[in-house]
């Protein structure tokens, strides 16, 4: 095999485009809830030229590499980087920005990663992101021999009818459409995620925020009758809350998972004391059958794959992995010899 790894270019998007349509094209045989246009070369180009020219921010250029086969492009590897305070250095490999002929094997994503991660490494970026189709099972075993671990989980699943949601609510439970009068209680459980994310198995950083600062986004939040927040209220508090908005890309992943007429489950949370009374199961069956009576046939949302709760809950909910973040993080020391 005569195969050639070189830096990605602007005259590769076009062959490029072609793989990642036709990676798409398998993707949706394997799930069909997934947007079938990016099948076509022309719209995985879009997916595509946005990942490329994000692969340089303010000056900052993550790079790409590509490899070839006897002339044949048979493989692309793009990064992102993400220098922030939420972040940190980050590289992210975003979901259009990768694709390879499967014919020559998941493996290549390591040679290509090998090749492109020393201009990661150089920037001192040290965390490492990549963003894959959950139904691409030998793309991900080849991450995982990179040293990646699964760390977000993006998943769809169908709305449904009232009717489709039969079982008993407790009559002391009252699940309802929160106003900006509301503001107080919609207010109530904002740490409870944060806090319980911080928490063994997920370790997740507690960021500080602006709490007025919130308050006033919740208000508008409130207001806008594209966003709909499920209050489940018991004996003048908040117990859980759920709320559901026009479906927007998520972060590094884009609009090649995101269906038509997607609604999105942005945020959830139950009050401790209130888990394993059907808080959640109640608020979910109210989500979805307004989302479904709204005229969205999906809703998509996300979790973190070490929380316990969200990973068993969502996925008994009917929620199916389409995509996952896949992260690695180098030892900071490596950078003390270069």
């Amino acid at each position: 095999m005569h195969m050639q790894i070189k830096p990605f270019s602007q005259a590769d998007l076009e062959e490029a485009s072609v793989l990642l349509a036709r990676r798409h094209q398998e993707d949706c045989a394997r799930e069909p809830m997934l947007p079938e246009r990016y099948s076509n070369p022309s719209e995985a180009r879009v997916a595509l030229e946005k990942a490329w020219e994000a692969s340089t921010i303010d000056g900052v250029s993550a790079g790409g590499v590509m490899a070839r086969h006897d002339g044949k492009l048979i493989g692309y590897l793009i990064g992102t980087p993400k220098i922030d305070e939420v972040w940190g250095r980050s590289v992210w490999v975003e979901y259009a920005g990768h694709a390879i002929d499967r014919a020559y094997g998941a493996e290549l994503y390591r040679d290509l990663y090998a090749a492109l991660s020393p201009t990661w490494v150089a920037l001192g970026c040290l965390y490492h992101v990549a963003n894959l189709p959950a139904s691409d099972q030998e793309a991900i075993e080849a991450w995982f021999n990179l040293s990646f671990g699964k760390e977000q989980v993006y998943a769809l699943r169908e709305t449904a009818p009232a009717s489709a949601f039969d079982f008993p609510v407790d009559p002391t439970l009252e699940v309802r459409r929160a106003t900006p009068a509301d503001i107080d209680l919609a207010s109530e459980l904002d740490d409870v995620l944060p806090e319980h994310q911080a928490q063994s198995p997920v370790y997740s950083v507690l960021i500080p925020y602006d709490r007025e600062e919130s308050r006033q986004d919740t208000l508008e939040e409130l207001a806008n009758p594209e966003w709909k927040t499920w209050l489940a209220v018991r004996d003048g508090h908040c117990a859980g809350i759920q709320i559901y908005l026009p479906a927007r890309p998520p972060r590094g992943i884009g609009e090649m998972i995101v269906p038509e007429r997607c609604s999105f489950l942005g945020f959830a949370a139950t009050r401790q004391d209130e888990r394993g009374r059907g808080v959640g199961r109640a608020l979910t069956a109210r989500g979805l059958a307004e989302d479904h009576a709204s005229g969205y046939t999906y809703c998509l949302t996300d979790w973190r794959a070490t929380n316990l709760l969200s990973s068993r809950f969502w996925s008994h909910r009917g929620w199916r992995p389409v995509a996952y973040r896949l992260t690695r993080r180098l030892d900071e020391r490596i950078l003390k010899d270069r």
